[in-house]
């Protein structure tokens, strides 16, 4: 399940001092505009700008009335102009109160845009709601199906209100297959913030009060939820592939495992080559999922009862997730992360140097195993990159072939070529001098996937020769955050994970400097 922490500060710039030790364990963010008191448009865009700059996590734009719990007592017009800035300032959910007009709401989600709309009904009160009161108001605040979720809070004065909460709660779910929220306030209620599986509402120790009564810590709500079953118990995640007895992936998982407070999760190594041997890991009770590198990522799709789009198109997968569908069977899903890693990051730099020269940049992709594979698919979304891409393989054959499927150009040499501005290397590290030093005297962007101990040849190559420099071992951190938002369902602990891949990788290796501004908050 998912958890929200709601921001109770006066002012967000407070909240955003605090915010890498508030969102630890978090899935989003509640900022509760009607907290912040009287402010414009204006001011409540620098307060939204605070938050946005201290966290990546989603944030739920909130502005809760004085009946339903709140402090925002304007009018009617006021609060639909606060909702509509909300979506114009790209908040990714936001909460539409069911006590406004039939027109006030539909006119809000009528133009919510790309965010998603919550409506929401609270009752302070010390009502009792049976079952079937319940599920007459979440049929209304489906809003004819307008609504994107929908969330349900009464203070409830006895601890069986809390099964009819959940009967209820699950038999919409069932019907609707839409997310909705129920949750029982006070401390007779606080059952159903354990079993809520979808944004519990909670807070922090660092937290000027709890928006309504019976909040729990979130750290509390996931160790209640592993307590009580209802997170999977124990789960192994695997590396597939030889060699794998260096890789930092094992530091990284369990460091994000241990980040999000999944104690029986745990992920290790499967050194083989061989597609059997890492079929009776994967067909085991306790797998979770998997990250697959070479030479088996093109052996395990035949074995994946479902491909994601990208994986099918790069004709490779390197990471496998594990579902368990209602029935209890268990469905294998085979995705590719690598392409999204590649794509960032080279991304990021192309726009910074269409700034510099003005035009778009000729792409060099040297290799043809599953790895370019994905390296070529990720070129070929990359804004700025000049179309065709070029192609070096050793083995011609195999290096056209790939062109072919891809709609690239082959080249027999890369002695010669100029005005390359972005090579992306995805050969062995013994096999850098295929690249000749004409090619990186122009300081091309460079993006080498090889990685070994002390720097690989090729990226200590390119650094000397003044070229713009994308490690091996950042290309494996990205592609590791991607897989476990895959697995977990949950945002990346990215500074958790850097802090361990630069462990790993030692001082030597120069990740630190580049993963630094994702370290803060990482014990070192």
């Amino acid at each position: 399940g998912t958890v929200t922490i709601s921001l109770t500060h006066g002012c967000m710039k407070e909240a955003a001092r605090d915010v890498q030790r508030l969102e630890r364990g978090a899935d989003a963010l509640e900022m509760r505009v009607d907290l912040l008191g009287e402010r414009t448009d204006e001011e409540l865009r620098e307060q939204h700008s605070a938050l946005r700059r201290a966290s990546t996590l989603p944030i739920i734009w909130t502005v809760r009335s004085k009946p339903q719990g709140g402090k925002f007592e304007g009018k009617e017009g006021r609060y639909r102009e606060l909702l509509a800035l909300g979506v114009r300032l790209g908040c990714e959910f936001v909460d539409v109160e069911n006590c406004w007009s039939t027109a006030a709401k539909a006119s809000i989600l009528k133009n919510k845009g790309l965010s998603v709309a919550i409506t929401s009904y609270h009752d302070f009160e010390d009502n009792y709601y049976a079952a079937p009161d319940i599920t007459r108001i979440l049929e209304k605040l489906r809003e004819g199906g307008s609504a994107d979720v929908v969330k349900m809070a009464i203070k409830t004065p006895r601890p069986s209100q809390v099964a009819e909460m959940e009967y209820a709660i699950a038999k919409f779910i069932e019907k609707h297959r839409m997310p909705a929220v129920g949750l029982c306030m006070g401390a007779a209620g606080q059952r159903s913030r354990v079993v809520n599986s979808f944004l519990t509402f909670s807070t922090h120790p660092l937290m000027p009060g709890a928006a309504a009564p019976g909040q729990l810590y979130a750290s509390d709500v996931r160790r209640l939820r592993q307590e009580l079953g209802l997170t999977p118990a124990v789960r192994t995640f695997f590396l597939f592939g030889s060699p794998i007895a260096k890789s930092a992936s094992p530091a990284m998982h369990n460091a994000a495992f241990g980040e999000l407070g999944i104690k029986g999760w745990r992920y290790d190594r499967c050194e083989t080559t061989d597609v059997d041997a890492a079929l009776k890991v994967i067909n085991s009770d306790e797998f979770g999922g998997g990250s697959v590198t070479m030479p088996l990522k093109e052996a395990v799709m035949p074995h994946m009862h479902e491909l994601s789009d990208s994986a099918r198109r790069i004709g490779a997968v390197n990471t496998i997730i594990s579902r368990t569908l209602a029935g209890g069977e268990r469905m294998l899903v085979g995705d590719n992360t690598d392409w999204v890693a590649v794509r960032n990051l080279v991304q990021d730099k192309v726009c910074a140097r269409r700034l510099r020269t003005g035009g778009d940049c000729t792409a060099v992709l040297v290799g043809a195993g599953g790895t370019a594979k994905a390296a070529i698919y990720a070129l070929s979304k990359t804004r700025g990159v000049k179309k065709p891409i070029l192609v070096y393989n050793r083995t011609a054959s195999r290096g056209q072939a790939l062109a072919d499927e891809f709609g690239a150009t082959f080249v027999s040499s890369l002695e010669g070529l100029s005005g390359v501005g972005v090579i992306v290397s995805t050969i062995p590290p013994e096999g850098h001098e295929a690249i000749p030093e004409g090619l990186l005297a122009g300081n091309p962007i460079m993006l080498d996937a090889s990685y070994m101990p002390g720097g690989a040849p090729l990226t200590k190559r390119a650094q000397a020769a003044g070229c713009d420099v994308i490690a091996g071992p950042h290309m494996l951190f990205e592609q590791a955050t991607y897989q476990s938002e895959r697995w977990t369902g949950r945002e990346a602990p990215r500074a958790a994970m850097a802090g361990a891949a630069v462990r790993h990788f030692g001082a030597d290796s120069g990740l630190a400097s580049v993963l630094a501004h994702e370290m803060r908050g990482s014990p070192q």
